[in-house]
């Protein structure tokens, strides 16, 4: 959401930067050049922020759907991994449960028949 709001704002202040800097460009231009007819220069400067403000209005749609794309992205992958996770954990618990029975067996094993005498394969030192 915040990247949505930041993205938002920017590209809409950068486009109204833009503006004020080509109405300003083009007006001192034109100050300067005065022999112009005024309906004219007020013609091209409108037209220049016209033409401006549809670009930036292109670019603001292009990155929202952008972002849109990435979010869906996002999602799907967090998903995902979620199942992932879960299955995993299922998987954890099922060898944690196969592992105390094999304990609870040797437990019974070594209560019925006793320890190994483990010195008897390594020889006497």
């Amino acid at each position: 959401m915040m990247i949505d709001f930041f993205t938002h704002n920017m590209v809409a202040l950068g486009q109204i930067i833009g503006a004020v800097g080509t109405v300003i460009g083009v007006v001192g231009g034109l100050w300067i050049k005065s022999k112009h007819d005024d309906n004219s220069m007020q013609k091209y400067v409108i037209e220049t922020v016209r033409k401006q403000n549809e670009e930036a209005n292109a670019e603001i749609k292009q990155t929202k759907q952008e972002y849109q794309d990435f979010q869906s992205l996002h999602e799907e992958t967090v998903r995902k991994l979620n199942e992932q996770i879960g299955l995993k954990e299922e998987e954890n618990q099922r060898l944690r449960a196969n592992n105390r029975m094999l304990k609870a067996e040797n437990a019974a094993y070594h209560a019925k028949y006793g320890g190994i005498q483990y010195e008897e394969f390594y020889g006497k030192d």
